[in-house]
């Protein structure tokens, strides 16, 4: 097998002269104009070949992205995970592709040339998968940023005993960053996750078992001019702070740091196609490409469509039908959100979710919970169905507010929502009502 880092969390595996291309982010940026690859690319898709076999872990942006994948022949064999919401099956119709295979989660499925992949779900509620790829003798774990308990680590590493696993050892999510409260909380809080995603990576590659660690799936930047702060307080690391933390808390781990376009196979070792960034000028090195970058992301932005001079009726009507398909939430909700809609047709409402329903006023409710600012052309492509919550969350273009501090899961939730068995599968879940935020899930 060899195994070619494409970057963020693109790879292709190579087995029996058969390939299969994983998670393709492969045209910059993601997110809304804000996400783009640091370090930047060095392969796109005309570079690979033909192509076998595709992989999406989940629908996100930077895993499934439609700009690479329209790219590919209408006839391409898409491996899809048999999500409950059926999310992805609905994407990959909708950019017209019907060679579907259905992964069942946990079951190892024989593809040609010798290639196996085994496709586990998450143990959380939300939808995110994992691939086991096998063949050649060689073994690869590809967890994507798929979060896994400890015992269903070990129980997947000794059914596979693995050669390689690429594992997440960063964090890609709007909270502290773009939350109101001071810069020193901001530095702490994220000084306090970025710690957690280094245990995390080392006690990953204990539970596995494995030979080999590649940081993995965190390789971005923010390089638009209102966001360049944002990669120095934020839940980043770099991937030799990744590699240290391996060597000094697995010692009996092999540490493999690699770059867009580097390929590693068992006997071949790491192949490096260029060579690596000095990881602790990453800030300068982010602002030097944010030159080009940034002008590119500004100019994305200013072609959005503004928001319709119908935005608020449209969001108003829009928030009482997700409530109403979700009837069990707005209790469980309790809360009042203030939606702060900057720009052409915007304004303030507040959403009062209660046992009996849900209320709607215009302006800020003097005792809120949540409050959101967002510009008006992403709440309209949002109530449009253009994007999805998560992808406008974690663009980093929304500022928020909570009084109290706290994280209401249930809000989230509703706003997900891909289909009512999802939801179902949501309340069934034992989770807390909210959580302290320094506890908040996502990346």
């Amino acid at each position: 097998m060899r195994v070619t880092y494409l970057g963020h969390a693109a790879l292709m595996a190579e087995v029996g002269g058969k390939r299969l291309l994983m998670d393709p982010w492969l045209e910059d940026p993601a997110y809304m104009a804000s996400w783009w690859h640091f370090p930047p690319l060095a392969l796109k898709l005309k570079d690979l070949g033909a192509l076998d076999y595709v992989w999406c872990s989940h629908d996100h942006p930077d895993h499934f992205d439609p700009k690479t994948l329209l790219q590919l022949p209408k006839d391409t064999c898409f491996l899809v995970p048999q999500f409950t919401s059926k999310t992805l099956e609905r994407r990959y119709a909708e950019l017209g592709f019907t060679n579907l295979v259905p992964l069942t989660f946990g079951e190892t499925v024989e593809l040609e040339g010798g290639l196996r992949v085994t496709n586990y779900r998450t143990d959380l509620v939300w939808e995110d998968s994992s691939l086991v790829v096998e063949g050649d003798g060689t073994s690869l774990f590809n967890m994507n940023d798929c979060k896994l308990s400890e015992a269903a680590m070990r129980e997947i590493g000794e059914r596979h005993e693995f050669d390689i696993a690429f594992l997440p050892f960063s964090g890609a999510i709007q909270f502290p960053t773009c939350y109101e409260m001071s810069e020193t909380r901001k530095r702490e809080l994220c000084a306090t996750r970025r710690q957690g995603h280094l245990d995390a990576i080392v006690e990953r590659a204990k539970a596995l078992g494995t030979k080999r660690v590649v940081p993995f799936a965190g390789n971005f930047c923010l390089p638009a001019p209102d966001q360049a702060w944002m990669n120095e307080i934020n839940n980043i690391n770099t991937p030799d702070e990744a590699v240290a933390a391996l060597e000094a808390g697995c010692p009996d781990v092999e540490p493999v740091q690699m770059n867009p376009g580097d390929r590693w196979s068992v006997d071949g070792g790491l192949e490096r196609l260029i060579e690596p960034p000095v990881w602790s000028r990453r800030l300068q090195l982010v602002e030097e490409m944010s030159h080009t970058a940034g002008a590119e992301c500004e100019r994305l932005r200013a072609n959005e469509a503004p928001a319709r001079p119908s935005l608020g009726e449209d969001f108003q009507r829009y928030a009482r039908e997700l409530a109403a398909q979700h009837d069990e939430l707005p209790g469980r909700i309790d809360a009042n959100v203030v939606f702060d809609v900057r720009g052409e047709n915007g304004g303030v409402w507040t959403l009062c979710y209660r046992a009996d329903g849900l209320e709607i006023h215009e302006g800020a409710h003097e005792e809120w919970d949540l409050r959101m600012e967002m510009p008006g052309t992403i709440l309209q492509q949002l109530i449009d169905g253009d994007v999805i919550w998560d992808e406008a969350l974690i663009s980093f273009r929304i500022r928020f507010a909570e009084n109290p501090e706290f994280f209401n899961e249930p809000f989230w939730a509703m706003l997900y929502s891909p289909c009512p068995e999802f939801m179902r599968e949501y309340i069934e879940f034992d989770r807390p009502l909210a959580m302290p935020a320094e506890d908040k899930s996502g990346d």
